[in-house]
């Protein structure tokens, strides 16, 4: 049976959740400094023309199987300069938030593919068991040897709230290409393997 996408929301109901995480972000502190709109590449990965954006929730069954699945294809992508990868984490659960800023705090520590993609296992893990507290998800990151740099994630947040409504994401996980003009959307693990396998 073909896979099915986790959720399935309203484009209001993202709004609302990113709205929420937004004034979460807004009452960080000891944030180190400002990291501006042109600073997002650090969230991208490769230097290839065609874009794809992968949005997925930590709490997100068929996104924990399936990253795992694509590390090794979207490594060689890379590699080869075919794709330029955005890793997108879409708010849809309730503790989904605390996640996504940890994952900005570790790229902003060490942006590395490899590195990026094992940070993503050990996240994925982390709400597998339903680790919901802040000092709880630091202290599981220290024990698997991820370490973060806080620092003012705001700009980054706007800049992902733009791509939620631009692709008009409602479900994970799902796989946006661009190539040149050319806009395709692709949900669900099954047809996002079988996509970017195609592009190799």
């Amino acid at each position: 049976m073909k896979d099915r996408p986790y959720h399935k929301k309203t484009f209001a109901s993202i709004g609302i959740i990113a709205a929420f995480i937004f004034m979460m972000l807004l009452q960080e502190t000891g944030v180190t400094r400002p990291l501006h709109a042109q600073d997002i590449p650090f969230l991208s990965f490769g230097n290839g023309p065609m874009k794809v954006r992968l949005y997925a929730d930590y709490f997100c069954g068929p996104c924990r199987s399936l990253e795992p699945q694509l590390e090794y294809m979207m490594s060689d992508l890379v590699k080869r300069d075919m794709i330029n990868i955005t890793f997108v984490d879409v708010p849809f659960h309730a503790y989904s938030p605390l996640y996504v800023r940890y994952f900005l705090y570790i790229l902003h520590e060490r942006k590395d593919l490899k590195h990026a993609m094992f940070a993503r296992k050990v996240l994925f893990e982390a709400a597998r068991l339903m680790i919901t507290e802040k000092e709880g998800l630091e202290a599981f990151l220290h024990t698997n040897g991820i370490r973060m740099k806080p620092f003012d994630v705001k700009p980054i947040f706007t800049i992902l709230q733009g791509y939620l409504k631009e692709d008009k994401i409602n479900s994970t996980p799902t796989c946006v290409i661009y190539s040149g003009e050319k806009k395709e959307i692709y949900n669900g693990a099954t047809d996002i393997i079988k996509t970017l396998g195609s592009l190799r």
